[in-house]
């Protein structure tokens, strides 16, 4: 029987096979890849205990580690160390209560209305004088209460002070004022700053 000529190849089919052998003799070529006897493979990082699955039973209750409640945050009345309203001499000699007391007004005893209304009085009577630090009594409240976020609520007129001084007729007069230095009353008292005066 008669033996099957072979095909010749085609032009395209003769340039695909020399790439392919082309290829095949660059990989021979290539160096053996040889690992270091002193190389050691990584290490697996062991998980961390908490995230390990535990076997666990159907219907069986949970065991869940108690954490620790996070603190409520602790407020402390404490002045800022620094103020935009006096220079810093001046403002470190009033924390340190080393600067001079001009007046006095003891607010124990009065009830907001009245404590409001004798603070208005005063303020203005000491800057028509040209008083420039005053000492506001408050105390420190007998109720004790906590916030909405669970810090100390001071009392009534120890809370109120510094928003009236801040705020109406006597905010043009003040320019500061700060928790007094505990020979002073420290939390139960308010140093205020009074603007000076033009043409004094």
């Amino acid at each position: 029987m008669a033996r099957k000529r072979r095909r010749a190849l085609t032009e395209d089919e003769q340039s695909l096979w020399n790439k392919v052998i082309t290829q095949v003799e660059s990989i021979e070529s290539m160096p053996p890849l040889i690992l270091s006897p002193q190389a050691k493979p990584a290490k697996r990082q062991k998980l961390d205990s908490s995230y390990e699955i535990k076997p666990f039973k159907l219907g069986a209750k949970v065991k869940v580690k108690p954490t620790a409640s996070p603190k409520p945050p602790s407020f402390v009345d404490r002045p800022n160390q620094t103020s935009p309203n006096m220079d810093k001499r001046n403002f470190q000699r009033l924390l340190k209560g080393q600067l001079a007391i001009d007046a006095t007004l003891d607010l124990h005893g009065l009830t907001a209305e009245q404590a409001r209304m004798q603070l208005q009085i005063f303020v203005q009577n000491a800057n028509r004088l040209g008083n420039r630090l005053i000492l506001v009594i408050t105390g420190k409240g007998n109720k004790k209460s906590v916030d909405e976020f669970n810090r100390p609520r001071s009392g009534i007129l120890r809370s109120g002070v510094p928003e009236w001084l801040k705020t109406g007729p006597l905010s043009d007069m003040v320019l500061q004022v700060t928790q007094a230095h505990v020979k002073h009353g420290g939390g139960g008292a308010y140093y205020v700053y009074l603007r000076r005066q033009r043409g004094r």
